[in-house]
């Protein structure tokens, strides 16, 4: 392409399918995989920490086409997750588009340099997501070893019989690199001019690179940066550093997305490992002890959890322990028997009733309109067809074999915790779907 007659800017603006990631992000995943962003498909990524640096992945191959693609207004096969949501404006680009490119004279003038082949001369991170390994204390129903050491050991037996054949995905601890300090010193140089720092895991606050990062951005003087955490929050305190609190106090704008997702003994049974006391009492504390640090919780929705999302979200506003927008819904897309579109229609309607219930009590409220607004696009995103399941009733089984396993292996037993779903338990049961667990 001629570069007199290539105009990243205006193409940019016009493209349906911009997504400022490339020019200002890198992820990077527990074990090495480098990507556009955290949503990418999981399957993909445009290079691995185990073989580059974050520089030379900058400008190779699949990053310059990522970027020409989105200037020229292509959907890439990889951005699933926001191809399909673009339709319900739910795309996860459109926010970040928002914050970093659409009133941002800086970042525009470097999309704007952009050369024809999609070079980006200047490798500058605004917005640093690294997952400096998959350390976890708990085993979410949801997750894998991907992101949780605690899931390996029942993983084997879940997939494999006698438990002891070696994975195939991710056995045990992972971390990016190819030494254990290699991300955090690939990222160091990015502190100074950084705007955003987003902490995830694994467990972030279980991660003693966290720590060292944010001694350095006090020892640096960025203490205004934007920092944002992804947390179970079952634990606020790592070895011999301080309680993270005593840090959050340091810095300006602190976020925390408390990844609960639900609550009492079904957040217990949901995200095992959790001990809903201390969460309460954790959340109490730092509320005392830093109440500018904004807290919200971050709900992944699926079906089984889909009740007490509501539950939750009442009893804590009535504590006051969040306001009622403080919570974010993200509809969970995989596992797929999870999902919420792979449900029959009279359970997504008892679902839509209840959350448009809920949506009433909301507006009780004068503050709830981006609360309403979230379950709005949950019910929305339900009755897509966009990546539904063909065959509900193979869904259905698969459900069945995995849950019956898993509870097996736990102890525990799905249907008492979430008695709501009993009809889900008639149906499957009539319809002849509670298939064995059969690897």
């Amino acid at each position: 392409m001629d570069q007199n007659n290539f105009d990243p800017l205006e193409m940019a603006k016009s493209s349906k399918t911009f997504c400022i990631f490339p020019w200002v992000h890198q992820y990077v995943g527990p074990p090495g995989d480098v990507k556009p962003c955290c949503v990418y498909d999981w399957k993909a990524e445009l290079g691995s920490l185990k073989e580059n640096t974050l520089e030379e992945i900058w400008n190779n191959e699949k990053t310059k086409q990522l970027r020409l693609q989105f200037l020229k207004g292509e959907q890439h096969p990889n951005c699933s997750i926001c191809n399909n949501r673009a339709n319900l404006g739910d795309a996860f680009y459109n926010s970040y588009n928002e914050m970093f490119f659409h009133n941002n004279e800086e970042v525009q003038q470097i999309v704007a340099n952009t050369k024809s082949d999609g070079t980006v001369d200047e490798h500058k991170l605004y917005y640093i997501d690294v997952r400096f390994n998959n350390l976890c204390n708990l085993k979410c129903r949801s997750c894998s070893p991907h992101y949780s050491t605690s899931w390996v050991s029942d993983h084997r037996k879940l997939y494999h019989r006698d438990g002891k054949e070696k994975l195939a995905v991710d056995d045990g601890f992972q971390y990016p690199g190819k030494t254990e300090v290699q991300a955090l010193e690939e990222i160091i140089p990015h502190l100074h001019t950084a705007e955003i720092i987003y902490f995830a895991g694994g467990e972030p606050l279980m991660q003693k690179e966290h720590y060292e990062i944010l001694n350095k951005l006090i020892e640096i003087g960025n203490t205004k940066i934007e920092i944002r955490y992804n947390t179970n929050f079952s634990l606020l305190k790592l070895k011999n550093y301080d309680n993270v609190i005593e840090y959050w106090k340091k810095f300006k704008n602190v976020t925390v997305n408390a990844s609960l997702d639900g609550s009492h003994a079904k957040a217990e049974y949901w995200r095992s490992g959790t001990d809903w006391n201390t969460v309460v009492e954790n959340r109490k504390l730092m509320k005392s002890e830093c109440p500018h640090v904004q807290f919200n919780i971050s709900y992944t929705l699926s079906w089984p959890n889909s009740h007490n999302l509501v539950e939750f979200h009442k009893e804590w506003v009535e504590l006051k322990l969040i306001k009622p927008d403080h919570i974010m819904i993200n509809p969970l897309d995989t596992p797929p028997y999870y999902c919420l579109k792979n449900i029959p229609d009279w359970k997504k309607r008892e679902i839509e009733l209840l959350f448009l219930k809920h949506i009433e009590w909301l507006k009780t409220y004068s503050i709830h309109s981006s609360a309403i607004s979230r379950y709005e696009n949950a019910i929305n995103f339900m009755y897509s067809n966009v990546n539904r399941d063909p065959n509900l009733h193979e869904s259905l089984k698969f459900f069945s074999r995995i849950n019956k396993k898993l509870d097996s292996i736990r102890n525990e037993d799905f249907f008492t915790v979430f008695p709501e779903h009993k009809n889900i338990q008639d149906y499957m049961t009539k319809n002849n779907l509670n298939d064995e667990f059969d690897y």
